[in-house]
């Protein structure tokens, strides 16, 4: 064994625990302390240090013992790849300001000049998504783990759409405990969800009056009073109901949503983190049901999907929608219904941490959209 990580791990491990000398190769170490000199945030400690570091620790007990079983990261860094995020990042500019620009009745295939009017959506939408990916990004980072920066997905092509798929971060190594998976799990969607409500609190406190929008709107379209052509209608969640039924006085059609960038933004955020927040799997949702409540998540997951399939059979008969089929697919061909353990789920929870947890899923709850798009 070489000394350099042998002194690091040391450094790391402190004095409490013994190196197995037994180890089988270079690059595994084995060390072991008696489980009460050892505390629980002392390990959640040690997990931190070693990820950053670069070790790979699978935390075991057994026989009042603690043993902390070592791998040592390859050596050879893969090149940088920051370009692909700027470039992603740089596109998915464009093709927001490309989708905010058409839903402001602007022809950008046209004449591309015309994308400059797409800002206001842009921004919002670009920010929801950045502070999404940041919280997790940030807490992940906070807890030793290794994580990529945000992946932005752009979407150019014509048409209504959000002008993305969306962004995604990749934790290149375990989660060490818990508590971290609760932490990483649960503040990207909180971030995310703050911004959107930014964005519906001051897109409604500027929204004008039910004669400022028709005059709005008549500059994108006819005013469509007496349903004489086919709407394009957005479903509400409870929450956006309360800003724009209660807060706006229902002056703003649901079928006119969407010419109003920062409102619109904003329910696109409201769906994207109920979305996230699916109790399921590995999605957001996911992780902060299993830091609450361990491998029972696995049933509470279960549940959820049927309830999806039930959802979605309701839609298909009454609406013939089928917006949630792709997602039922991807769960159950790609994210599936089982959590894994993270390297240490001994470490508890603190209260504050249920708490937030469990608001979460009260979000969940408040941000879904039963029926997010239908034409009327």
């Amino acid at each position: 064994m070489s000394r350099e990580p042998l002194e690091k791990l040391q450094e790391i491990l402190g004095p409490k625990f013994e190196l197995d000398f037994l180890s089988r190769s270079r690059r595994y170490y084995v060390y072991r302390a008696d489980k009460w000199e050892v505390s629980d945030d002392e390990i959640s400690r040690i997990i931190a240090e070693l990820l950053t570091n670069g070790f790979f620790p699978n935390i075991q007990e057994q026989d009042g013992s603690i043993f902390v079983h070592i791998t040592v990261y390859k050596t050879q860094e893969k090149t940088s790849r920051l370009w692909i995020h700027g470039v992603l990042f740089l596109l998915t500019i464009g093709t927001t300001m490309m989708a905010g620009a058409q839903l402001l009745g602007f022809d950008v295939f046209g004449s591309f000049s015309l994308i400059v009017h797409g800002w206001r959506y842009s921004l919002a939408i670009l920010l929801i998504l950045t502070s999404h990916e940041m919280g997790h990004y940030l807490f992940a980072r906070y807890h030793g783990m290794k994580v990529t920066l945000p992946y932005y997905l752009p979407l150019p092509i014509p048409g209504f759409h959000f002008g993305t798929l969306g962004a995604f971060i990749k934790i290149k190594s375990p989660i060490p405990d818990r508590s971290a998976l609760l932490n990483v799990g649960a503040f990207g969607p909180l971030a995310g969800f703050a911004v959107s409500l930014f964005f519906l609190v001051y897109g409604y406190a500027v929204l004008p009056d039910l004669p400022g929008i028709i005059a709005y709107v008549e500059k994108i379209h006819p005013w469509n009073v007496h349903g004489e052509y086919l709407n394009l209608v957005l479903g509400k969640s409870l929450l956006f109901a309360f800003f724009n039924d209660v807060i706006g006085g229902g002056r703003l059609p649901m079928n006119e949503v969407y010419h109003f960038p920062f409102i619109f933004a904003g329910w696109v955020g409201l769906l994207v983190t109920a979305i996230n927040l699916i109790p399921i799997g590995q999605l957001d949702g996911g992780h902060i049901l299993y830091a609450l409540i361990g491998h029972r998540a696995r049933f509470v997951g279960v549940g959820a999907f049927v309830l999806m399939l039930l959802l979605n059979f309701v839609l298909i008969i009454r609406y013939f929608s089928f917006i949630w089929v792709m997602w039922i697919v991807l769960i159950y061909l790609l994210i599936g219904f089982r959590h894994p353990p993270t390297m240490n789920d001994a470490v508890p929870l603190s209260d504050t941490q249920r708490a937030i947890g469990w608001f979460c899923l009260l979000l969940f709850i408040l941000c879904f959209t039963p029926l997010p798009i239908y034409i009327t």
